[in-house]
């Protein structure tokens, strides 16, 4: 986990590359997609550190704006309470995130007290903690140390005189144990018993002389297995009917916006407050589950790094509850111009 994720436009790398050294060296673990693992998919490595980040640092310029991806990632950072944002060049956040406060920092280069950056700092000591202050130290008394004993004197030997009854017992115990182990030895020195046997004799098996192995006979042919019967391969249908939603994709909730937008009628309340690229996305996803093929590239990136996307049809049938949810939608990203 990081502490502050940056989001920016690629046009934008040399001021990003320089706030990101700045943030560092304030004391968080910053994350920026110059450092995304080839390996791995953009969409699936965005998602994982906006969630996984205490801040997520937005910058806003005449070419972010126009960036779907900046937007969504501004829309998740806004969802989850964790948004700074940075404006260069004037430029005015798009709605709506133009209704949270925001830190110029155009003319910044780099200086400890610009306005913008101090907002920042402030923003990320509210989000991630204070940084760059050393924790007062609890002062620990050292231990007492152990008890000091004197050295108790050796008791003095006792008269030799007194030891005679001990050594006396103890040579009786040892003739008696080297009598006894004698008396072992001598039963164990004759020859031993023979082993019990059974009462019946079992007679020795005889030879059977082995039989000529008989080859196999040829199995008869079966005619039902003779030739396989064709595999009827059939063409994915363009249009989705009621047969094809019988079993639909396992569809992991944590990749929807509104895991359950088939089944339950949404409020006003939780969906008017969604950014236009997070309406956007809620409202495909009702399409996206049940197999829509998409023509604009955004949503064909979005929905295709997750495996439950299966895109094969170009219409797909809807509930009534999806109907509703998707004009309730709708409505909301109307007041965006969408």
């Amino acid at each position: 986990m990081v502490d502050v994720f940056i989001s920016y436009s690629r046009s934008d790398q040399p001021m990003v590359a320089m706030l990101a050294r700045a943030v560092e060296a304030a004391g968080y673990d910053v994350w920026w997609d110059a450092e995304l693992p080839p390996h791995q998919s953009y969409g699936d490595v965005i998602t994982e550190k906006v969630a996984g980040a205490k801040a997520a640092i937005v910058v806003w310029s005449a070419s972010a704006v126009k960036s779907e991806w900046v937007r969504a990632e501004a829309d998740m950072a806004r969802n989850q309470r964790k948004l700074i944002q940075t404006a260069l060049d004037n430029v005015t956040p798009p709605l709506p995130f133009n209704q949270i406060q925001y830190a110029e920092m155009g003319d910044w280069r780099g200086e400890d007290d610009h306005p913008g950056w101090r907002k920042v700092k402030l923003s990320l000591a509210d989000l991630c903690g204070q940084r760059g202050t050393s924790e007062p130290s609890t002062t620990r008394n050292p231990p007492s140390p152990p008890p000091q004993y004197a050295p108790q004197p050796a008791p003095a030997p006792a008269p030799s005189a007194s030891r005679w009854p001990l050594f006396a017992g103890i040579g009786i115990a040892v003739v008696a144990l080297a009598a006894a182990g004698g008396m072992m030895l001598g039963r164990g020195s004759g020859v031993p018993a023979p082993a019990e046997t059974s009462a019946t004799p079992v007679a020795e098996p005889q030879p059977v002389a082995a039989a000529p192995a008989a080859q196999p006979a040829p199995a008869a042919p079966d005619p039902q297995a003779a030739a396989p019967a064709p595999v009827a391969v059939a063409a994915a249908p363009a249009v989705a009917s009621a047969g094809d939603e019988e079993a639909p994709p396992q569809v992991n909730p944590a990749d929807m916006t509104f895991p359950d937008s088939s089944t339950r009628l949404l409020q006003p309340s939780e969906v008017n407050p969604l950014g236009p690229t997070t309406l956007k996305i809620a409202r495909n996803e009702i399409f996206a589950r049940k197999g829509m093929r998409f023509t604009t590239p955004f949503l064909q990136q979005w929905f295709g790094r997750y495996d439950w996307y299966r895109p094969q049809f170009d219409r797909v049938p809807l509930n009534p509850i999806e109907r509703a949810n998707i004009e309730l939608i709708r409505q909301a990203e109307a007041r965006y111009g969408g």
